[in-house]
């Protein structure tokens, strides 16, 4: 079961954007929310775990920015997330 991927896809699908951006403490993640049914046909999620294709890692504080081809994120350290297209 993967109650927290799910929840967010399904919101996703509302927004119609897949373009994740996410706060974590200090840092600041934005990338494309993975559906690995959507493209290879298999619903295999890990509960607690939202897979970023080609994410960007900022830190406002220090102008880090990290560039990755995938990032996983651990679900609880998410403090507040929206998608590209409400962005102001």
């Amino acid at each position: 079961m993967c109650a927290t991927y799910d929840a967010i896809y399904e919101l996703s699908n509302h927004v119609e954007s897949d373009i994740l951006i996410c706060s974590l403490n200090h840092l600041k993640v934005e990338g494309r929310l993975y559906n690995c049914e959507k493209e290879f046909g298999e619903k295999e999620c890990y509960d607690g775990i939202i897979t970023l294709k080609d994410a960007i890692v900022k830190c406002p504080e220090s102008d880090y920015t990290k560039e990755y081809k995938w990032l996983n994120i651990s679900s609880k350290h998410i403090l507040a997330f929206a998608f590209k297209c409400c962005e102001k």
